[in-house]
């Protein structure tokens, strides 16, 4: 089995309740993008409930922050879940799953591994063509702050709203 990472995706969060709809968004469209739906429930199970224990755990008042990575590595997608809280409870498990915990200098690192289906090897994945990242707004050169579309962000919300369940 390869150990070589052939792809890598991740989003940065605050422990607050609306990380978890994020984290369930942010699966749903990786996975859509690399062609992984069958993996679709399993996933977004199991990084809703890594999340949401850390956001059950964090302060409100001083939120942790999340970092939520997919990778593809040899025959299994890895879910990584950085956040700096500290003296946290170990993660709930489900049974059957590959867990760990691995301290970091500022908190800790829980991670999942979960077989691809049918016997895939994250090479044999359909990935998506990529572009050099940009942004998609120009930038002003007056320093001024870029205000976002009120009606882009109204439907993001409509949208996350209605799959929070």
């Amino acid at each position: 089995m390869s150990t070589r990472t052939t792809q890598v995706d991740d989003l940065r969060l605050v422990a607050q309740p609306s990380a978890v709809p994020c984290t369930e968004l942010f699966v749903r469209l990786i996975l859509t993008d690399w062609s992984l739906l069958p993996m679709l429930e399993q996933v977004t199970a199991t990084t809703s409930r890594l999340v949401g224990d850390i956001v059950d755990q964090s302060s409100a008042a001083a939120p942790a922050f999340i970092t939520v990575r997919l990778q593809l590595r040899g025959e299994v997608l890895v879910v990584e879940i950085e956040d700096d809280l500290v003296g946290p409870n170990p993660p709930r498990t489900a049974p059957g799953e590959r867990i760990g915990v691995e301290p970091l200098r500022n908190g800790r690192l829980t991670w999942c591994e979960m077989p691809l289906p049918g016997g895939m090897t994250a090479g044999q994945v359909r990935l998506p063509r990529r572009q050099e990242r940009r942004t998609l707004v120009d930038e002003p050169v007056s320093g001024a702050p870029v205000a976002a579309d009120p009606e882009v962000l109204e439907r993001l919300l409509d949208r996350l709203s209605g799959w929070s369940g």
